[in-house]
This record gives structure tokens, sequence and C-alpha cells, in this order.
């Protein structure tokens, strides 16, 4: 996308967009047709890439994505309304009254922090960045204070922002079994001396990292916050200056439209790793969400609530009940070691079938666990392969939710 295409889609093309978005057929080759003959080749494939970001927009923001423009790279890696939000409320607790949006991108943190009355600055060094930002927080009825034209670090001097939200552009690698991002520093843009220069101009800031970036490679002191949104890894913060405290872990998680936070410090995650682990399941099994594994903050948490780790290899907690955001707790039916025929006959002494597989540290087949169980009398259950204290543990287990 370029700017003149910008510019026709947000004016002449607006109303073929928008009610393509809503009514386009579900056969792309014939979609393509309708539109060729009344747009051309270039702009119906502009227009049928838009419908397509912008239902995948429409999934991320909700109803607000109506109108907005994007390109693939920058809805990938745009906030979230959830996270967005929850990071601009940060910024005006702390006072702050002005933000420079940097590598702006399409636009997601700026709407937040423009929603939370702060004045936005909108720096990218993509002049179409800019204008799809400009145009994206048109659709929310909001405006920019400035924008930026700028090839970050530089900016110019006596740069009218107080703190600063940073998106730096970036590459990773695949993701592993956790959902976190396999770590690759090469394709951060600022590189992390930029980034430096970047905190030391501002009272304080946030800078967007890689959810798989190792904890204190930037070299900058400051808060490091995980945030979650039901269970799924959003995002990694690095809070600086006057916004974060320093040496502080924090992490934040956002379910049934709440968030629920816990922090702690290095210190208090290694000195709680260093406890014994249970020794066996106790009336409940504890699931930490992603944003908490990340953080590594799970046995600390863990050890304020009175549960301790089941194994030193893996995250799960045990104990009694604990109602927390930052996990998915399980109500402890029958459980015993892992060996031959384990499974079936601690379901039966549950009086419970097999509805569901989990794992963590056991090398098994959920899809053939249910196979081989299939038939088994009694109410759903969920069979947890765990270990438990380095052995192989079987647990039957149901959902808080499902407890009476």
């Amino acid at each position: 996308m370029d700017l003149a295409d910008l510019e026709w889609l947000a004016g002449e093309g607006a109303g073929v967009l928008d009610r393509w978005t809503a009514d386009a057929p579900e056969d792309p080759l014939e979609a393509a047709t309708l539109l060729r003959r009344d747009l051309g080749r270039e702009r119906s494939a502009l227009v049928l890439e838009q419908v397509g970001l912008r239902r995948r927009a429409l999934r991320k923001f909700g109803p607000g994505a109506r109108g907005m423009l994007f390109t693939k790279k920058l809805l990938e890696q745009a906030s979230g309304p959830d996270v967005a939000a929850f990071k601009a409320e940060r910024f005006a607790v702390a006072g702050i009254g002005s933000v420079a949006d940097l590598c702006c991108g399409a636009g997601g943190d700026a709407i937040a922090l423009a929603t939370s009355g702060l004045s936005v600055h909108l720096v990218d060094r993509d002049p179409v960045a800019l204008a799809l930002s400009e145009h994206n927080l048109s659709c929310s009825g909001l405006r920019a204070v400035s924008r930026t034209e700028a090839i970050l670090p530089d900016l110019p001097e006596g740069f009218p922002a107080e703190a600063f939200h940073l998106d730096p552009d970036r590459r990773a690698k695949s993701g592993s079994e956790n959902g976190e991002e396999r770590w690759d520093n090469k394709g951060l843009s600022p590189d992390p001396d930029g980034i430096r220069q970047i905190a030391s101009r501002f009272r304080g800031g946030a800078v967007k990292l890689p959810t798989g970036a190792p904890q204190g490679f930037l070299d900058i002191e400051g808060e490091l916050q995980f945030l979650g949104v039901s269970d799924e890894l959003r995002e990694q913060v690095l809070w600086t200056g006057e916004l974060g405290i320093s040496g502080r872990l924090s992490v934040a998680e956002r379910r049934n439209g709440e968030w629920e936070e816990y922090a702690g410090t290095l210190a208090d995650a290694q000195d709680a790793f260093g406890e014994e682990p249970a020794e066996e399941p106790g009336a409940w099994i504890h699931e930490p969400v992603k944003a908490m594994v990340r953080s590594h903050l799970f046995a600390a948490f863990g050890r304020d609530r009175r549960l301790h780790l089941l194994d030193g290899t893996t995250s799960w907690l045990t104990g009694g009940a604990s109602e927390s955001r930052l996990l998915k707790s399980y109500r402890v039916l029958a459980h015993g070691p892992l060996k031959a025929g384990a499974e079936e006959a601690l379901l039966r002494e549950a009086g419970r079938s097999c509805g569901a597989v989990k794992k963590r540290g056991v090398a098994v087949v959920p899809e053939k666990a249910l196979r081989d169980l299939r038939g088994l009398p009694g109410d759903p259950a969920i069979l947890c392969y765990l270990r438990s204290r380095g052995r192989k543990w079987v647990v039957v287990a149901e959902a808080a939710g499902d407890v009476n």
C-alpha cells in the first residue's frame, strides 16, 4: 500500500470497502471477478486485501475496527484494545499528559492513549504508517497533536512529549510450546543502543518487546511486565523512568472482563524456587496462565497463597482452593503414580469418564489417551499427566467452574 492507495481507500473507495467487508462472496475467485468488473485489477486487489485484514481486525479490535485500514504487518504487530487500554491507564495514573507513540504503526496504542485523555504525538519512519494511524484515530473521533516522520532514535530537538511508547519493528522466530516467541534480537529497529538513547530523553516510557526477549538484555533500569488476555501471552513491556519501579517483575492478566496483577522481584522468584515441592498433589492443582509462567513469578505467587510447586521442572502448583485470574484451578478427584492401567483405575475410583487430557512434563499423546479410555461411565473429568517430585503422576480433576 502507498499513500495514494490509502487516500483512495479512505475516500472514494470507502463505501465499496464497507459493503464488501459485510457482503463479500465466500469464493475468492467469484469476489475477484465481480470486483475487477467495476474497479479493475489493481484496485480490486486492494479492496480484497483490506476486506481480509478488516475482518481479522474485527476479531482483534471488535466493532472499533469498522472503518479502520491496515497493512498485514502492522495489523499483526498492533496492540489489541484490552492491552492498549491497560497501558494507557498506567500513563494517565502516573500524571503523564503527553506521549510520543514511536513506531506508531496502525495506531492501536495511539487510540487507547488518546481515549485516556493523553496528547499523542505520532512518530514513524514510514509515511504510510503515519497516515494509517491518523486515519484509524479519526475512526474513533480522535486526533493526534502532531505527526513526525523520523528514523529512530533521531527526534527533533525540543520534542514536546513527556513520555514515550515504543513498539520497535521486529522479527521473531516461530513460537514454542508455551506460546513464547523464540528470541531473535537481529530484527529490532531501533536497535538496543537506539532504544537506550530514546529512554534517556523522556521522563519515562514503555518499550513493547517480543514476548520471548530475555530479561535484562536492554540494560535499562525499569520494571518488566508480562500482559496476558484469556491465558494468551500478549506483550512483554519494559516500563522505564518514572513509569516503572526499578528491579520489579510484574504480571497482569485479563480474564472475564477484569484485570488482576501480581508483582515481585527476581530475588523473590529465585528464593521461592528454592523451596521443596509438595510431597504429592493436594486437594487442588493450579495451572498458572502463560503470562505468569513467562514472568517466572509463579513459585513466589504460590508461596504467598500457601501453595507449593508440584515439581521443580514445571509451573503447576498444588494445595488448597485459590481463586485468581492468574491461575486455572482444578479440584483433585483421584491421583496416583503413572503406571500401566493407572488412568482407567483412577477414573473408575472417581466415578468419572475422560472428557479431556492435559499434560505437562510427561510425554503422552492426548488423542490416544482419549481413544483408549473411551466408553467409561460417569460425568467427564480432566485427566492430567504431570510430574510430582520428579515422578510421573496422573490426576483426575474437574475445573473450578464445574465445581458446585
